[in-house]
């Protein structure tokens, strides 16, 4: 009879050194959300002047919420890759 063998997890970083890393990236994401919320309402005001929205803000919004993704998927153990810029920023 076959029994399945129980896995040793690959090695995961220091937990403490991580820590620190999380407690870095709370505050990135911390101002990342004041951009996000700067940069939504200057593209609200430039939408009302304009008639359409701004062209590059709205990229730069776009790359800011990819980035954020990234950061809340290192906070919550989604994933242990390092957010920019101990990694790529995000395509």
């Amino acid at each position: 009879m076959n029994v399945p063998q129980p896995t040793t997890p690959a090695p995961s970083p220091d937990l403490g050194l991580r820590v620190l890393y999380m407690l870095l990236f709370g505050v990135v994401f911390w101002i990342l959300t004041w951009t996000l919320a700067v940069t939504t309402l200057l593209q609200l005001l430039l939408r009302l002047i304009n008639g359409r929205p701004h062209a590059e803000l709205a990229r730069f919004g776009s790359a800011l919420a990819r980035y954020s993704r990234e950061i809340i998927d290192f906070l919550t153990f989604a994933t242990e890759r390092m957010p920019y810029p101990f990694g790529p920023w995000p395509a």
